[in-house]
């Protein structure tokens, strides 16, 4: 744990750049997973999965200062929204139409005495110990066997490369939508448990705009195979969501709903810039353990449809996720949602023949063995990759509720690149009414992405950028954004030396707050 703390910027990750005991400790995990499920040892393969979170989840809490992750910020300044004002900023942005987890997050918060911060702070290794319970609830609800519902609880836990585990409602989403599955299981042949998945519909359709469509557009399908009672539970869940869409209509209203381009929708918000050798080869591997699982399920249950056995149900929890790709990008992150979604149903799949073949004679279990450690390796990778890149630090959370609780208003707060706590308290509400992109990256900006601003050409491009604003503005710099954008390949590591060096020699401009890894500066427009 101390070599994770004290390890400097890796590119390969956090494997890599911390001590090799690290992944011996995610390996011997999986190592006593495997054996425990091969001498049918339930309460050792618990075990070893509690320890698979702690290796993998815990160092998020105990080896940071501060959150992990910017957009971690933008859900904390809601819900110290809600604490000040005892309200919601609704039509200021998506956040405040889908409110469920600011306001129970602000209740606890107010009612404990604990701070939303402490809260964000925890939350992954928490969330994580009750997504493994609630999976291996769904798992036993649509009838695996104890130990397959343990091998799916493994693989959920282990294989969740995506990281929609921090303070987000996403992951509270995912939280809902295992639920909901566990209830849809026991729902196949006679209706059971109708309200409360009604409940837990309702509050997944006011923590999430993605997720209730999924699971509407899965349960449809489940009803037209006839493995879902009754079926009429969809027409209240359209009714639902149709109630809360009409709701938040002005807040959409400037989105595109379904595109229906498939290519486009499952592109990532990364593509097109090539970065680093280590970005390069974790995500390759992220896209070969994506494919793999993928083209392992749809395998199993072709074999299964061949078979005369059961196919539609398990087919519809682990591919119907796909549908998403044909109505919207969601902000490049689509296909990542495609995979989250996926994960619980192709586990429900894989689950059964990896129990046979941990069990089975010593080749089998040999091959058996080794796949799943490939591919608990593999995703050991993808998950601790981008650990460097979106490691936030004390000073950088203090400067920014500063900076919002300034008398500079209205002003657009700009960060280089998106590695700084946005919106982290509940005074970003005024800037946001001022315009909803009074934050947004600079790097993004036309004509701006790849300079190093070594030249004068470079920094005139800027400054007309933030001339043509005619408000003040904050620029903002910190070494994470250095990690960042030579991680992505947006702009070289020296951009952000030679950026300050530029501003600090530029009349114009001001220096605000200087603390060790963040820099701010102000351009007070006189308009």
């Amino acid at each position: 744990m101390r070599s994770i703390a004290a390890s400097s910027f890796d590119q390969y990750g956090l494997l890599s750049g911390a001590s090799p005991l690290y992944a011996a400790s995610i390996l011997l995990a999986f190592v006593a997973f495997g054996i425990a499920v091969r001498q049918r040892n339930p309460s050792a393969a618990g075990a070893a999965i509690l320890a698979m979170i702690i290796c993998q989840r815990l160092p998020r809490a105990l080896s940071t200062e501060a959150p992990m992750y910017a957009w971690t910020y933008k859900h904390l300044g809601v819900v110290d929204h809600v604490q000040q004002s005892h309200s919601l900023a609704h039509g200021v942005d998506v956040y405040n139409g889908w409110p469920g987890l600011f306001v129970v997050t602000a209740w606890i918060s107010d009612l404990t005495g604990v701070a939303p911060t402490a809260v964000a702070h925890w939350f992954t290794p928490v969330y994580h110990v009750i997504l493994a319970a609630l999976v291996f609830a769904a798992a036993r609800a649509w009838r695996l066997s104890r130990d397959e519902s343990l091998v799916s609880t493994f693989l959920v836990v282990t294989l969740n490369w995506v990281e929609q585990d921090y303070f987000a409602p996403q992951a509270i989403g995912m939280l809902l939508t295992v639920g909901i599955i566990a209830l849809l299981g026991l729902s196949d042949k006679k209706p059971t448990g109708t309200v409360p998945l009604l409940i837990l519909f309702g509050a997944l359709a006011i923590t999430h705009q993605l997720t209730p469509y999924w699971v509407l557009g899965a349960s449809c399908l489940l009803v037209l195979g006839r493995k879902l009672k009754p079926w009429w539970i969809v027409l209240l869940m359209a009714a639902i969501l149709g109630g809360f869409l009409v709701y938040n209509f002005d807040v959409l209203s400037g989105y595109t709903l379904l595109s229906g381009d498939v290519a486009d929708n499952a592109s990532t918000n990364g593509s097109g810039h090539v970065g680093m050798a280590g970005q390069v080869f974790s995500s390759s591997v992220m896209r070969i353990l994506t494919v793999g699982m993928w083209g392992t399920t749809a395998i199993v249950l072709l074999l299964r449809w061949r078979r005369g056995r059961e196919f539609w149900a398990p087919a519809v929890l682990a591919f119907s996720p796909i549908l998403i790709l044909g109505g919207q990008n969601y902000g490049g992150e689509a296909v990542f949602r495609v995979f989250l979604y996926s994960l619980p149903g192709c586990a429900f799949v894989l689950a059964p023949g990896i129990v046979v073949g941990l069990r089975a004679g010593w080749k089998r279990f040999a091959s058996t063995f080794v796949a799943l450690a490939v591919a608990t390796a593999m995703a050991a990778q993808a998950t601790t990759a981008n650990w460097y890149t979106n490691l936030i630090g004390g000073p950088q959370v203090a400067v920014a509720g500063e900076v919002l609780a300034g008398d500079v208003y209205p002003a657009y707060v700009t960060p280089l690149v998106p590695v700084w706590p946005e919106r982290s308290t509940g005074d970003y509400v005024r800037f946001a009414e001022f315009t909803d992109t009074f934050d947004h990256s600079l790097m993004f900006q036309p004509g701006l992405l790849g300079r190093s601003f070594a030249s004068e050409s470079d920094y005139r491009q800027l400054m007309g950028l933030i001339e043509a604003r005619n408000r003040p503005t904050y620029l903002v710099l910190s070494e994470p954004m250095r990690a960042f954008g030579a991680y992505f390949g947006l702009f070289p590591g020296e951009a952000i030396t030679n950026l300050a060096q530029r501003l600090r020699s530029d009349p114009r401009w001001r220096v605000v707050d200087e603390r060790p890894g963040v820099w701010v500066y102000l351009y007070p427009s006189e308009n």
